[in-house]
């Protein structure tokens, strides 16, 4: 719990800092979604060739949940003179456009520990 606990603060620190970056605050969600997404499916494949159980944890349900903020994104889809089912649209099928490139790109670039 520690070790998702760390993670998790530091993730959201960056979420902050993006937010800082980016102004505009759907553009700043979908930035910090896409990017925790992409990191999370190369670290996926890092973990299962090369990981470290106490590194996954403090990585993925921890750095990378801080990171992604699907809880803003259903807060922002339920504002439908904005758009919002088309930015919850966008988040979801950019997501798995991203995950569908990160996945096989990463399972090529990083090796089976031997």
């Amino acid at each position: 719990m520690l070790l998702v606990s760390i993670g998790g603060v530091a993730g959201t620190l960056v979420r902050f800092a993006l937010g800082l970056v980016i102004e505009n605050d759907r553009n700043g969600t979908l930035a910090a979604n896409l990017i925790g997404v992409a990191l999370a499916a190369a670290l996926l494949v890092l973990m299962e060739r090369r990981g470290v159980t106490e590194l996954r944890h403090l990585l993925l349900p921890g750095f990378c949940a801080g990171l992604t903020t699907f809880s803003a994104v259903t807060a922002q889809s339920l504002e439908p003179k904005d758009g919002g089912f088309l930015f919850l649209a966008e988040n979801v099928i950019l997501s798995l456009i991203i995950v569908a490139i990160v996945l096989p790109l990463a399972r090529k670039i990083i090796p089976v520990r031997s």
